[in-house]
């Protein structure tokens, strides 16, 4: 196999990283220098989630290694202050790499679709923190008839949407050939 590599850079503060597929490990490195590599038999979890990227959403890979090594990349890149780079098409390329050569080592590795179960509860519990704030001072201000409590409806409104989009759901494995068979 010839080395595939990706290159990402997560947000302001992290350097930019490039990923590298060799024979038998996956490997990041910056400014040229290695900083971590998972080799394909110890690779415990591979986790395909949605996050968000600015105003925008991205499909995050993250890859867990027995030893407590993780491996994040994204489908998209951060240039400057609210500005990030679709780099979906090559994304799904180095994506389809990787599980085309995990295949091999799928019965030993937990592929998960989703974010983990600790974020819903986090998210879901800010969401009707939101909610109960909007709704506590559109309650105040409306029971006194001051219209000024419909301020607070929006943030009733977000917050329930917030709390319901993210709402704790269980992990759902999926089958590492659906990624691995996407065309070049």
């Amino acid at each position: 196999m010839t080395d595939i590599t990706y290159s990402d850079r997560r947000s302001s503060t992290a350097p930019e990283q490039c990923i590298t597929l060799e024979s038998i490990r996956i490997s990041v490195s910056e400014t040229g220098t290695l900083k971590r590599a998972i080799a394909f038999d110890d690779i415990a979890e591979v986790r395909l989630g949605v996050e968000m990227a600015g105003r925008d959403s991205q499909v995050v890979c993250r890859i867990a290694g027995k030893n407590g090594t993780r491996i994040t990349f994204g489908s998209r890149h951060w240039i400057s202050v609210g500005q990030w780079e679709n780099r979906a098409d090559r994304f799904r390329d180095f994506n389809a790499a990787l599980h085309r050569a995990l295949l091999p080592h799928a019965n030993t590795i937990r592929f998960i679709e989703g974010q983990p179960l600790w974020v819903g509860f986090v998210m879901s519990g800010l969401g009707l923190v939101v909610a109960l704030l909007g709704g506590g001072f559109a309650f105040y201000f409306l029971r006194d008839e001051n219209l000024i409590g419909f301020g607070g409806v929006p943030g009733l409104i977000i917050g329930l949407y917030l709390a319901w989009m993210f709402r704790p759901r269980a992990q759902k494995p999926y089958d590492p050939a659906l990624y691995a068979d996407l065309p070049q």
